[in-house]
């Protein structure tokens, strides 16, 4: 079952979200290219992958700390639906536009069409505030979600795990492309990341449960202590010093699967924190990302769905 924290005690995480937006969800019947029609549904949220994981967090009891630079009308409408949301928002001003992305959902074919805006470009001065907001910040564990604004360095974020490193901080990250590849040489203390984009940074194709855990023992032979691996609606595999272990989530009807990997990121990280192995945290994690396709909004899950679900993980050793 999943514990409550006090509303008195002050949360252990800081979710460091480099590139928030707006999420527009639109749902139509039978999305036609190229032709007017109606929207049978449409909702607007607070997003980002940041966002989301502090929802689902949210939504299990536990308030973390958000962080995020914010620019402009939009950046205003982020702070004031996350604030409604009752979720813990801070921001960095910045001079641009904070982005919009777009989610299309088809009720006919159950297909999600995203359109990710690619955000606003920090200047040196923005950045170097957002930086130092992270560097100030209390908080113990320090969760890194979702893409870098255009403009930033890859090696950026490993230069601030080391930082943090050095302070004494637990660091996890999940991000993909060049920036996960340079995070990935400062040694983080946990990596999320799907089989598609650890396939592409070792160059090694991931067709199946047996070369994802072969290939996430080797990213944890390099120096990462805890390196999870998700492989969508087949689950997901956990390496760590002392165990290999493959989490199976139940079939589940999904209404959109964008948002299941922050959910699952929160769930893993509330379970780290805690001090459960990583078997048992595989199984939460698991669970929030199967609650989380059920809904149409990405981190919209409740914790009575994600203790039943958890108790229908099937977890196997290697």
């Amino acid at each position: 079952m999943i514990e409550h924290n006090g509303p008195s005690e002050r949360s252990p995480f800081l979710i460091i979200t480099p590139n928030p937006a707006i999420d527009r969800i639109l749902v139509v019947p039978a999305l036609q290219i190229g032709k007017a029609q109606r929207v049978q549904e449409s909702r607007i949220a607070a997003g980002g992958k940041g966002l989301n994981a502090g929802r689902a967090m949210k939504a299990l009891g536990v308030t973390a700390s958000i962080l995020a630079p914010l620019g402009g009308f939009t950046g205003q409408q982020v702070t004031h639906l996350a604030r409604r949301e009752g979720l813990a928002l801070s921001d960095v001003p910045i001079g641009d536009e904070t982005r919009v992305c777009t989610l299309v959902v088809d009720l006919t074919t159950q297909h999600v069409t995203v359109l990710n805006e690619i955000g606003p470009q920090l200047t040196d001065a923005e950045w170097a505030a957002f930086r130092q907001a992270i560097l100030d910040h209390p908080a113990t564990w320090h969760l890194f979600c979702g893409s870098f604004p255009p403009g930033i360095e890859p090696s950026t974020l490993a230069t601030l795990i080391r930082a943090l490193r050095v302070q004494g901080k637990r660091v996890l990250i999940d991000t993909s492309g060049a920036t996960l590849a340079m995070a990935i040489t400062a040694q983080p203390d946990v990596v999320k990341v799907n089989g598609e984009e650890l396939g592409g940074l070792l160059g090694d194709p991931i067709n199946d449960e047996h070369t994802a855990c072969q290939a996430a023992i080797r990213l944890h032979r390099e120096g990462i202590g805890q390196v999870i691996v998700t492989l969508g609606a087949d689950g997901a595999i956990g390496v760590n010093r002392t165990t290999v272990v493959k989490a199976t989530p139940p079939a589940v009807p999904v209404q959109n699967p964008v948002g299941c990997g922050d959910s699952f990121f929160a769930g893993l990280a509330i379970a780290l924190e805690r001090g459960q192995p990583l078997a048992t945290a595989l199984r939460l994690a698991t669970a929030c990302g199967a609650a989380d396709a059920q809904t149409l909004a990405p981190g919209h899950i409740d914790d009575a769905t994600v203790n039943a679900l958890a108790e229908r993980v099937h977890l196997r050793y290697w």
